[in-house]
């Protein structure tokens, strides 16, 4: 079941022998970049949407060069970076919003995947990962950074939506009376909880549309024996009537409340506490995100142009 607020109702110090240890250094943010207004701007999601699109070319470049080619010409490309942190902590906002799509999203395209089994490709695979990194940075620093630094970014959604769901339960009294106004009813003695699903109105959610195979053509070279899935198109999400019309309430109550007003006041100081709390992390990836992310631009630009398929949806 679709949880309400989750989706958007929807490393050490040393001290030398015999002496005590002195305070902790609290360490700074860097600078936000020119132009940033929000306190989530410390997050470099363009300098990591550089860097996974680097990686991700010149491995499938590598890739191709070493006989595997065909990974590269059904690429659609790096997925987004961190969709989440730029969109809004709760949705639908708005009544059209909420018509549209309930609770729910529609999902992105999915690239065909060329499915290989044998030694000789894992291992060039596995040279391809790091001589792609190779050419903007040292491999193994790359690495280590980019996934930090996408962890870092998992954080701030998560922790922004727990602070979210917190402010949406300290109207669960008011949010209660306002649902029951309209119909929408909690057991005896309960009230509505953000931490619940659209169950405890009885409200069953839609799904996705089942998935239209566009036409595909095997890619010319590919050995018989190589399964490959075909491309999974985006999808729409189709709401149930009864989630469309509970969405509606939800969106009228949310105004009616100040619920939204008050998500919407308090986010520059919970971006800001958040960022606070990783200071530390900021400080430390900041610096080598934006210069791996320079190197890899500078190394993309020379790069010739190679066909690949743009990310429907992104």
């Amino acid at each position: 079941m679709r949880k309400l607020a989750a989706l958007g109702l929807l490393a050490v110090l040393t001290t030398g022998c015999g002496t005590a240890p002195g305070p902790a250094a609290v360490a700074e943010l860097p600078p936000l970049p020119a132009g940033a207004e929000q306190p989530f701007d410390h997050f470099r999601r363009d300098a990591l949407a550089t860097i996974e699109k680097a990686d991700l070319t010149f491995f499938l470049d590598c890739l191709a060069a070493a006989g595997y080619p065909q990974e590269r010409e059904v690429s659609l490309g790096p997925a987004p970076v961190l969709p989440a942190l730029a969109a809004a902590p709760l949705s639908p906002r708005t009544e059209a919003d909420a018509r549209k799509y309930g609770f729910g999203a529609p999902l992105l395209a999915q690239p065909a995947n060329v499915v290989r089994k044998d030694p000789a490709f894992t291992q060039a695979a596995r040279g391809c990962e790091r001589s792609a990194r190779a050419m903007f940075g040292a491999p193994d620093e790359v690495g280590r950074v980019r996934s930090l630094y996408a962890d870092l970014g998992n954080k701030l959604v998560q922790e922004r939506s727990a602070r979210t769901t917190e402010i949406i339960n300290g109207k669960s009294g008011e949010l209660t009376a306002c649902f029951a106004a309209q119909g929408y009813r909690v057991k005896s003695g309960e009230q509505f909880s953000a931490r619940g699903d659209l169950s405890q109105f009885g409200i069953q959610t839609g799904t996705h549309e089942n998935p239209v195979a566009p036409p595909f053509r095997r890619p010319v070279g590919l050995s018989a024996g190589v399964q490959i899935e075909p491309p999974v198109p985006a999808r729409k999400y189709i709401p149930t009537a009864a989630e469309v019309k509970f969405a509606v309430a939800f969106v009228r109550c949310g105004v009616r409340t100040g619920l939204f007003a008050e998500i919407d006041k308090r986010q520059p100081e919970i971006q800001q506490a958040i960022v606070e709390r990783h200071a530390a992390e900021f400080a430390a990836l900041n610096p080598a995100v934006d210069q791996i992310a320079r190197d890899a631009a500078a190394v993309l630009k020379k790069r010739p142009d190679q066909p690949m398929q743009p990310r429907p949806g992104a």
